[in-house]
């Protein structure tokens, strides 16, 4: 038997996010219609059900719609300088280019970040992600 690993060894297969209500339907469209994912809505006696995107892998994406979500900054263009500054996620595609395009016709905001030569997006609400094809291995 392998000696096991002090402390942290991987990262966890969920996300969880929090986004203002008057988000919901862009995120869902974003989701659902331009990215192609499954989205449930799932009820926790919360004030407004928990939006959950399952991946192929068993990982997933949960969504709580909460007023106390910061607020997505809207009056200025999105750069690197003003990007939300929460936890920046990473999705793998094998339809990288598709899905970049798709996202580009529906007007999601994008940027540059210039420590890496891969193209940010931003989510309704605020959260920072990227496409990296399934093939990719770098940092």
């Amino acid at each position: 038997m392998a000696e096991q690993a002090a402390g942290i060894v991987a990262l966890g297969a969920r996300v969880h996010l929090f986004v203002r209500p008057e988000a919901h339907d862009a995120f869902v469209m974003l989701f659902r219609d331009v990215l192609g994912c499954e989205v449930r809505e799932l009820d926790f006696a919360l004030e407004y059900p928990i939006l959950f995107v399952p991946f192929d892998d068993g990982s997933g994406l949960s969504v709580e719609f909460s007023a106390r979500a910061p607020a997505e900054v809207t009056d200025r263009s999105l750069d690197d300088d003003n990007a939300f500054r929460g936890a920046w996620i990473e999705f793998r595609t094998a339809e990288l280019d598709r899905l970049q395009a798709a996202m580009r016709a529906a007007g999601i905001p994008e940027f540059r970040h210039p420590g890496s030569n891969h193209v940010y997006f931003c989510a309704p609400g605020g959260q920072v992600f990227r496409l990296l094809d399934v093939e990719y291995a770098g940092p």
